[in-house]
C-alpha cells in the first residue's frame, strides 16, 4: 500500500482540504490536537473517533479508513450487506482488541513511513521512552535522543539500514538516557505491490 493510499493520507488531505488545524479537529471529535496529528502520520485510531472523524467531514467511515478498494468490494456484494458489514465490523473489533491487549502487557507500538522518513509512536512507547506530553517530534534524531550515548552509534547504524532498505527486520536492545531501563525494539518492513518498502512497523517492550 502507498502512501497515497493509506488512512494516515486521506485524513491529512481531508484536513487540508477544509483548512481546519490538528487542534480545531479534535475539540470536534473531543480529542486532543496531538491525537489527531499522530492519526495524520498512521497512528491507531479508535472505532467512535474513526465514525466522529468520518461524521465530521462528511465521508464514509469505510473509505476513510479502508479506501476506494473497500468500498467497490462492499458495493459490489451489496445483496450480502448485511454479511460484508458484519465482516468489516469484527474487522474493527479485532484491531481495537488487539490495541488493548498491548496495552495490557505493555507492547508500545510504532510505525515508520519511509516515504516522509516520519516515526509515530503509541501512546504505550512514549511512555516507555520517557517521552513527556508532545515531547516527541516524529524524527530518528529524536528518538535517538532517548537511547543513552553509549548505545546510540549502534541504534543509529540498524535504524539507519532499515530506513535505507538494506535491512528487512530490526532487532534492538538498548538502554535508555537514564541508564537503568532497557527496552526491546523489534520491527518488520512493509512492502507495496510492487515490491517497494513504504514503511516500517514494531514495538518497543522493556527488557530485562
Amino acid at each position: 500500500m502507498t502512501r497515497e493510499e493509506n488512512f494516515a493520507a486521506r485524513l491529512a488531505k481531508l484536513i487540508q482540504e477544509h483548512s481546519l488545524s490538528h487542534a480545531e479537529v479534535g475539540r470536534a471529535v473531543g480529542v486532543s490536537g496531538q491525537a489527531v496529528g499522530k492519526w495524520a502520520k498512521g497512528g491507531n485510531i479508535e472505532y467512535d473517533n474513526l465514525q466522529a472523524l468520518a461524521k465530521l467531514f462528511d465521508v464514509n467511515w469505510i473509505w476513510l479508513r479502508y479506501g476506494d478498494d473497500a468500498m467497490i468490494s462492499f458495493s459490489e456484494r451489496r445483496t450480502g450487506s448485511k454479511a460484508r458489514r458484519a465482516v468489516i465490523k469484527e474487522i474493527m473489533e479485532s484491531e481495537e482488541r488487539l490495541r488493548r491487549v498491548m496495552d495490557a502487557v505493555s507492547l508500545g507500538a510504532w510505525e515508520l513511513d519511509l516515504v516522509s522518513d516520519q516515526w509515530v509512536l503509541s501512546d504505550v512507547a512514549e511512555r516507555l521512552l520517557g517521552v513527556g506530553a508532545g515531547g516527541f517530534q516524529g524524527t530518528k534524531d529524536d528518538l535517538l535522543g532517548y537511547v543513552h550515548a553509549d548505545d546510540r552509534e549502534h541504534v543509529d547504524d540498524v535504524l539507519g539500514q532499515v530506513q535505507d532498505n538494506r535491512l528487512l527486520n530490526l532487532d534492538l536492545n538498548f538502554r535508555l538516557t537514564g541508564g537503568e531501563s532497557r527496552i526491546h525494539q523489534r520491527g518488520r518492513v512493509i512492502t507495496d505491490d510492487m515490491g517497494r518498502a513504504v514503511r516500517v512497523v514494531g514495538v518497543f517492550a522493556a527488557a530485562e
